[in-house]
């Protein structure tokens, strides 16, 4: 498992030598106002997809941000949201991301790369977006997954956004902000496991480089809990199916002038294939594991 210094070492090499704007969107002829625009039309799209999937007003609830950066998706959060906390690893952009928001209603805190500093039922919402995919490790992904639900509150609502266009389950092997490769059956045994709910998982097809939304909510202690001992027998398995098409990037910067590239990207190029559905191979399992017991521990209590 690599360290917190080794994590922020190779995620963040390139603030060294660029902009923290374009350490976010790797490139570094995008302008501030339109990276401002593409976050403020993204956070929409990540927003309606909360309410798609609870009758929880966004305007009296509190959402945590994992892997924030410069705040691009706080900010706008900031101005529905009740309150907002935003964690990244690389205490620099924390320091631009205050500089960015500037909201009172917005606390940002530096985590350790590996769980969430904060007890549990303490948000409405949890959401991460473009972090997971450059996670080299699938068990740190996974243990995300799980500290999210951990930290929601009853009823809350997690939404991940993962590339699901992998093919190695050891990330970094292919370039540093290559991540692991997540496959829908990790995701099976996460919500067999805590007997969470799978609401829904979004893609956009039209994205050369295929990403999902995974949205799970949690229940009550008690649902869960029943949840776990019917999957014991009848374990949930994921509809490819059941996955929903919707526009997530997709018309939100193809008007901006300077995402000239991210229009190149989009116009010429054919779409990677999922591999989400592939099947696992039993050597990746092992550090998914090390990782996933304490966090269920922590998510659903003991029974006597």
């Amino acid at each position: 498992m690599k360290s917190k210094t080794e994590l922020n070492n190779t995620y963040w090499r390139q603030l060294k030598d660029k902009s923290n704007i374009a350490g976010i969107s790797l490139d570094e002829t995008i302008s501030f106002e339109d990276f401002t625009i593409y976050g403020d039309r993204l956070a929409q799209r990540q927003m309606s997809m909360f309410k798609e999937n609870t009758q929880q007003p966004l305007g009296q609830s509190s959402v945590l941000d994992i892997g924030c950066g410069i705040g691009r998706i706080l900010k706008p959060f900031s101005e529905n949201f009740d309150s907002c906390v935003g964690i990244d690893i690389n205490s620099q952009i924390l320091v631009a991301a205050k500089d960015y928001v500037k909201s009172d209603n917005v606390e940002f805190l530096e985590n350790d790369g590996l769980s969430i500093p904060f007890k549990e039922n303490r948000f409405h919402f949890v959401y991460s977006g473009g972090v997971l995919q450059h996670i080299p490790e699938i068990g740190v992904i996974m243990n995300y997954f799980n500290e999210g639900l951990r930290v929601l509150k009853v009823g809350g609502v997690l939404n991940f956004s993962i590339q699901v266009c992998m093919t190695i389950r050891q990330g970094g092997l292919e370039g540093d902000r290559v991540g692991a490769q997540v496959l829908a059956s990790d995701i099976e045994t996460l919500l067999n496991k805590t007997g969470a709910e799978l609401m829904a998982i979004y893609f956009d097809d039209k994205d050369p480089v295929p990403h999902y939304n995974i949205v799970i909510k949690k229940g009550e202690e008690s649902q869960m809990l029943e949840n776990i001992e019917k999957r014991k027998s009848d374990p949930f398995v994921i509809d490819p199916h059941s996955i929903r098409k919707t526009s997530v990037r997709t018309g939100i910067f193809e008007d901006l002038p300077t995402y000239s590239k991210f229009r190149k990207l989009w116009s010429g190029q054919s779409n990677q294939r999922v591999t989400f559905f592939d099947k696992k191979s039993k050597s990746a399992f092992i550090p998914y594991l090390k990782y996933y017991g304490k966090s269920v521990f922590r998510l659903v209590k003991k029974r006597a």
